[in-house]
């Protein structure tokens, strides 16, 4: 028998300018990349434990600069970040 190992709940941190999801880190030109890293841990939703809101307008501006950079991306007014 096989098993898998999951992290359905994997954590976002914000580390030296970019996006690190469940330990593994994306630069602003690789949102296809992390949709595909969430989809690899079977991930149904992250979390985010910001220590200050500075952390929180960093995050916002390196998911807002993630959807510049893709192509896949659409809308401008996200008020939330779904990646699937």
């Amino acid at each position: 028998m096989t098993t898998t190992t999951t992290n359905k709940n994997p954590i976002l941190s914000v580390v030296d300018g970019k996006i690190c999801i469940g330990g593994k880190t994306f630069e602003v030109t690789e949102l296809r990349e992390s949709k595909e890293w969430l989809q690899s841990l079977g991930a149904e939703e992250a979390f985010f434990y910001p220590e200050n809101d500075e952390e929180v307008d960093e995050l916002h501006e390196i998911v807002t600069r993630m959807g510049e950079a893709s192509p896949e991306a659409s809308g401008k007014d996200a008020l939330s970040y779904y990646l699937n």
